[in-house]
């Protein structure tokens, strides 16, 4: 694969440059380098290879997105489940086991590989800390469920579920709901990185004016059009709407 190719070549470079200078790399980086190098000599052996110790991965693979996927003019073999994996023959030689194939779920720059735009949202001052190491892809999508919400690789158990897993306090249940939450963490919250606090698809009272400035929406503000109160603050920073997730105290959302 061509991604993994210059991800060896980077490490290479920059194992050269820690020798010409003296330097020395980490046990981690050490460890990757030889994973690297290890798995350069494999060879690709085809899903249905795969298939013969994980029957259950590759019949929901067959039903998920990611199945979808085509190289045009790929002359490396690369198919199917190698795609992620990369070439299987020595993970296959050793009968299975962990350290002969590539994982996902422990390195992010696989699925960069394809979600380049991703890269860059993580890139953002408010992210989750995937580029830290702190979390992977994998916490948050499942490559190979076939119960997920189109092009997302999410649930659909429930629209909010994955995001609830961590945020907990946020799952409710509330007496007076947002109604924002019925459309998803993401009606607010851009979930891989933004340039706006809490990962907010936009700053301050803009975030809510996306919906409660439209003409026909059941609930607004002010008189005439006029927001008055917006000189003291957000909506939600002024004393007005504190929890804007949801309250069991109060239908304005506020404690």
């Amino acid at each position: 694969m061509i991604g993994q190719k210059k991800s060896l070549v980077v490490f290479l470079a920059a194992l050269g440059l820690f020798w010409v200078t003296g330097l020395s790399l980490s046990q981690a980086d050490q460890n990757k380098v030889n994973e690297m190098l290890y798995l350069k000599k494999a060879k690709y052996v085809g899903m249905d290879t795969c298939a013969m110790c994980h029957e259950k991965e590759v019949k929901e693979y067959k039903l998920s997105t990611h199945a979808r996927i085509h190289i045009k003019n790929d002359t490396t073999g690369a198919e199917d489940c190698e795609v992620c994996h990369g070439p299987g023959s020595v993970h296959v030689d050793a009968s299975g086991g962990k350290g002969n194939i590539i994982n996902p779920s422990k390195d992010p720059e696989i699925c960069f590989n394809c979600h380049t735009d991703k890269k860059m949202q993580f890139r953002l001052p408010y992210h989750h800390p995937v580029l830290e190491g702190k979390m992977s892809c994998t916490d948050c999508h499942n490559p190979h469920g076939i119960d997920v919400r189109p092009w997302t690789a999410t649930s659909e158990n429930g629209i909010n579920e994955v995001c609830f897993k961590c945020h907990t306090d946020k799952r409710g249940p509330y007496i007076w709901q947002h109604d924002a939450l019925k459309d998803g963490c993401t009606s607010c919250h851009q979930v891989h990185g933004s340039v706006n606090d809490k990962m907010l698809i936009a700053r301050d009272y803009n975030l809510c004016l996306r919906c409660h400035a439209m003409n026909n929406f059941p609930y607004g503000h002010g008189q005439n059009g006029q927001y008055h109160d917006f000189v003291y603050g957000t909506c939600w920073s002024a004393g007005c709407h504190s929890e804007p997730h949801g309250s069991n105290f109060d239908h304005y959302f506020r404690y």
